[in-house]
């Protein structure tokens, strides 16, 4: 252990600081302290038995790393977080660019300190509109009201900032007329040479945009500095399908192409002179995130031991960088980017190299250029392999699903992500000192631009290449194939492979085809996040669709839009039916944006829609787009799944989901008292949805509940908290669980 200390002492430190910030499981300082002084003093005294001493040491760590996190939180955290609820006037100054939206920009603010403020710090910030966007290095007063990010949509905002170093979050407070009560830029620092990476990144995403068109000068912003703002939200989905959306994060690959690019130009020996300054520069301009943190902290160790011709080791070098990330912030453990960094490169050290060279070893007798050329692909192939090893689980239990194409999008733009990246240096380099040049270098960056949006858009169409959390049969195969290839790095030819390799192509074809017949018994209700609107999709394998609804909360949650994503992960061209249980913009907000970019079958709405000056527009769009009118019970089905559609009232619409699901999201109260009085034989069903407003009427709603044989509810809501129990039934809601996903099995 006292030869490489960091990999026996690091990662036990790192788990003892995720179970402290993800789940709270932190003994206290005081605990700490103890149990690592009786730890420390063991240690000493076991320092002659090798395992005793390394266990004890193991040990030790994790309790230094409990008393640490405690010591961070009561120091730099607490005192910070005592501001919510509260409001000051602050002068900060502003970090980055900020973020524009229609009627705000948000901003990462460096606040100082004053008599109120328990100390200097940074923190989001929504601040009004200006003239000119703010820019990093400008200074402001501002009175804002301080908060704590609430976890709601199944995202812990709190988390996610503070594993970014903000404690806390602010927004500018406004008098009754909306306007702030007070905001001005009293600075202007950006021309200092303290902001020269900001004003570098600035330029590169204006150079990009202005050499190329808008949807390709967006991808080479997001190359080079991880700036997609531009980029069209189809191509950002067709990223992450595919597998290619580290493509748009500065990471690590984008530190290997600017060394890569160096020693090119200037050989190996002064390239690692050229480029240490340059890597140093880079990391402020692509915004510091960890990834490049830790990706240029290993290449400077790399390049420090080149430089005194000393072997550099690429796990101490990993370890050592993720311990002072973790020194600094605690909390940033708990960051997706840190977690996916450090995973795939962990992977890459431990799994890529032995994998490539196993694959070239039937490519040995191979003439040299032919070999180099199969050693590229193999290059490719072992690195994406092992670094999907390493970052499923992750990836599962962060967003719940995982592409399975990234072996095939990678491969397909091997060598061309290299060359737009350093074109798109060069692009930058001649707009600013050879502006003449730059139609030149754009006309041969754009086609390679165009040929990786292309990539990431085919291989994104290509069905079933999704495996859901959900999907266990899909899991199995996964586990069983990632193992193989562990099993084949680990065991070699002590196995052998004509007898395993049939036996796991049987075993995964067999689950495969077991899955393919449970989920072809079984269709699909998904609830998306809509605030207090509402979109409800019923699915099954073949692809038939019914959607409930479609409105967002007239904010940042659209309904279309999340339609549409659904519509890509799963692979369904099109809408069959569309039910609107009401038309006005509850229930039918964002269909003008659904029906310009979706293609929908029959629209189904209920009879006796009443015009208001709020739904005018919207009863013109369904007439025209030759709506049915629904003025008694009816079935029509998703495939094999009946859907009963029903009028509760005038203008309203009740859906029962094959006896699974009653959606009665558009009544009020009292419509649906005066329904249960009127009808004869009320619907039932084991789940029921209601919007928030259903909630208000205790006695009514139990009526209603004990009438349609209610056993949980699911409520759409955009801002009151919803209890997690009511009558003994339990509740869940979009608004704080996300996008919820039943399984039915088919009648």
């Amino acid at each position: 252990m006292l030869e490489r200390p960091l990999i026996y002492l690091v990662p036990p430190a790192a788990a003892a600081l995720y179970g402290a910030v993800c789940f709270d499981l932190s003994p206290g300082l005081h605990a700490s302290l103890l149990l690592l002084s009786l730890l420390l003093i063991a240690a000493g005294a076991l320092i002659r038995h090798n395992r005793l001493f390394t266990i004890t040491c193991i040990l030790a760590v994790t309790a230094l790393a409990f008393s640490v996190f405690s010591l961070y939180r009561s120091l730099l955290v607490e005192p910070v977080r005592e501001l919510s609820g509260r409001h000051a006037e602050i002068t900060a100054t502003v970090m980055q660019d900020p973020d524009v939206y229609e009627d705000s920009q948000r901003a990462e603010l460096s606040v100082d300190d004053n008599d109120f403020l328990p100390r200097s710090f940074r923190m989001l910030c929504y601040l009004p509109l200006t003239e000119e966007p703010l820019h990093a290095g400008d200074r402001i007063q501002v009175n804002v009201g301080f908060y704590i990010p609430s976890a709601t949509e199944g995202f812990d905002r709190a988390a996610y900032q503070a594993s970014n170093g903000w404690y806390i979050a602010a927004s500018c407070t406004e008098d009754e007329n909306d306007q702030p009560v007070s905001f001005s830029v009293i600075g202007h620092e950006g021309d200092s040479p303290l902001w020269l990476p900001q004003r570098i990144a600035r330029f590169c995403k204006q150079a990009s945009l202005d050499a190329l068109p808008a949807r390709e000068g967006s991808l080479l912003s997001g190359f080079l500095i991880g700036d997609t703002a531009g980029l069209p939200d189809e191509d950002t989905l067709a990223f992450q399908i595919s597998g290619l959306s580290h493509m748009v994060a500065v990471s690590g690959m984008h530190v290997a192409f600017l060394v890569a690019f160096c020693y090119l130009l200037f050989g190996r020996r002064i390239g690692t002179w050229v480029s240490v300054p340059l890597i140093l520069l880079f990391i402020p301009i692509a915004g510091a995130t960890p990834s490049v943190i830790r990706a240029a902290f290993m290449y400077l160790v790399a390049a420090g031991a080149f430089i005194m011709r000393r072997e550099a080791n690429s796990l101490n070098s990993l370890l050592g960088v993720l311990a002072v990330l973790l020194l600094q912030n605690p909390y940033a453990i708990a960051g997706l980017s840190l977690q996916l960094s450090f995973a795939a490169t962990l992977g890459l050290i431990l799994l890529s190299g032995r994998m490539q060279s196993r694959m070239m070893r039937p490519f040995a007798k191979l003439p040299k250029p032919a070999k180099k050329l199969v050693s590229v692909a193999a290059g490719a192939v072992s690195s994406t392999v092992s670094a999907t090893i390493f970052t499923t689980p992750i990836l599962l239990t962060s967003f719940g699903a995982v592409s399975m194409l990234s072996l095939l999008s990678n491969l397909l733009v091997v060598g061309v992500t290299a060359a737009s990246f350093i074109g798109g240096i060069v692009l930058c380099v001649a707009a600013a000192v050879f502006p003449t040049a730059v139609p030149v270098v754009a006309a041969l960056e754009k086609p390679m631009l165009d040929y990786i949006l292309w990539v990431a858009n085919f291989v994104a169409d290509i069905p079933f290449g999704v495996v859901n959390w959900s999907d266990g049969f899909g899991l199995a195969s996964v586990v069983i194939l990632f193992g193989t290839v562990l099993l084949w790095l680990i065991a070699g030819k002590r196995i052998r492979w004509r007898f395993v390799l049939p036996g796991v192509c049987v075993l995964v074809v067999g689950i495969t085809a077991a899955g393919t017949y449970y989920h072809g018994q079984r269709y699909t209700v998904t609830y998306l996040t809509c605030g207090s609107g509402q979109a409800i999709l019923v699915s099954d394998t073949d692809r038939n669709v019914t959607l409930i609804d479609c409105a967002g909360d007239g904010g940042y949650r659209d309904a279309a839009a999340s339609v549409r994503e659904w519509m890509r992960w799963n692979g369904c061209p099109r809408i069959d039916t569309l039910v609107l249980t009401a038309v006005d913009r509850s229930h039918a907000r964002d269909l003008p944006a659904l029906l310009d970019s979706t293609e929908v079958g029959q629209i189904l709405i209920p009879a006796g829609c009443r015009e208001t000056k709020y739904n005018t527009d919207l009863l013109a769009l369904v007439h025209e787009a030759a709506a049915q009118e629904i003025g008694a019970e009816q079935m029509l089905y998703t495939g094999d799944v009946p859907i009963t559609v029903f009028p509760v009232t005038d203008g309203k619409l009740g859906v029962l989901i094959s006896d699974d699901v009653l959606v009665l999201h558009s009544p009020t109260q009292k419509q649906l008292a005066g329904y249960l009085e009127t009808a004869d034989a009320p619907p039932t069903a084991p789940e029921v949805v209601l919007a928030e407003n259903n909630l208000e009427d205790i006695g009514l709603l139990e009526q209603a509940l004990d009438a349609f044989g209610a056993e949980r509810l699911v409520v759409q809501a955009a801002y009151r908290d919803i209890t997690k129990e009511y009558a003994g039934r339990p509740v869940e809601s979009p608004y704080w669980n996300g996008e919820i996903v039943r399984q039915f099995e088919k009648e």
